[in-house]
């Protein structure tokens, strides 16, 4: 006999494949009572018969029960707890799908034309999290990453390992950076790595220190501040600001950087 703490861990469990309260427990009492007729599983549970038959129904349909046939009676067969990973397997492959068919269709949604691509669209994110959101959509790059940013404060938050494994992944999708950073331990850690990360690293003096980062990509321009309790992202994406910070702000500071 199962215990409470038991019982309830079964029903959320059973809620990630898309089951209410109520069908869980339906799928429960079924699996309990074996091959039994929709009246008699309301019947057990003391609900509402035409309530329990929606909710088998659509239990049915997520594949937890089934139906047989005993003469001319239908009952209800709860599928056996084993099957539980073939129904999870099932949707392990189905996500796979959806990423490969999201991934495809991702380069032609990027290919429609703008209603106006002069009109700025600006998109603001807060904490860590809105910086980790901001390195994932750095990964669709079609050409090189600029950044400037004091990478001191931005490794400390992010953290030293994890912005190390963003570079590899970046560089695994094949996209080249030139990065514009304080001297710091972080730069001279993976400026040792240029080539495996894709990358080229110039040095601004010690003497030099802000609280802040751009990170340009596309038409995309992120400006970030890194101050504490207030940690934000503002995206701004628009051709003709991100190519006056590509073509002549960052190429200045590049040229006067070692």
């Amino acid at each position: 006999m199962l215990n409470q703490p038991e019982l309830r861990r079964i029903i959320d469990q059973l809620k990630s494949f898309g089951c209410s309260e109520q069908e869980a427990q339906i799928y429960l009492r079924s699996l309990e009572m074996g091959p039994s007729s929709v009246q008699e599983i309301a019947r057990r549970m003391r609900r509402n018969r035409v309530t329990i038959h929606s909710a088998v129904e659509q239990l049915i349909e997520k594949q937890l029960l089934f139906e047989t046939r005993r003469g001319k009676r239908r009952l209800i067969v709860a599928e056996e707890p084993v099957g539980l990973l073939r129904l999870l397997k099932k949707k392990e492959n189905d996500l796979v799908s959806l990423r490969s068919n999201i991934e495809n269709i991702i380069p032609l949604l990027a290919s429609l034309p703008s209603i106006d691509q002069n009109l700025p669209t600006v998109r603001f994110f807060e904490g860590v999290d809105g910086f980790n959101r901001m390195l994932e959509e750095t990964l669709s790059a079609r050409g090189e990453l600029l950044v400037f940013s004091y990478v001191d404060l931005f490794s400390g938050l992010i953290g030293p390992n994890n912005l190390e494994r963003y570079f590899v992944d970046r560089a695994a999708k094949g996209i080249h950076s030139r990065l514009l950073f304080p001297t710091c331990p972080f730069a001279e850690r993976v400026q040792k790595k240029e080539r495996e990360y894709k990358i080229q690293i110039r040095t601004l003096p010690k003497t030099m220190v802000w609280k802040s980062g751009i990170f340009s990509w596309n038409d995309c321009l992120a400006l970030l501040s890194y101050t504490q309790q207030h940690l934000t992202c503002t995206i701004i994406e628009n051709r003709d600001i991100a190519e006056f910070f590509r073509k002549i702000i960052f190429e200045l500071c590049w040229k006067g950087a070692e």
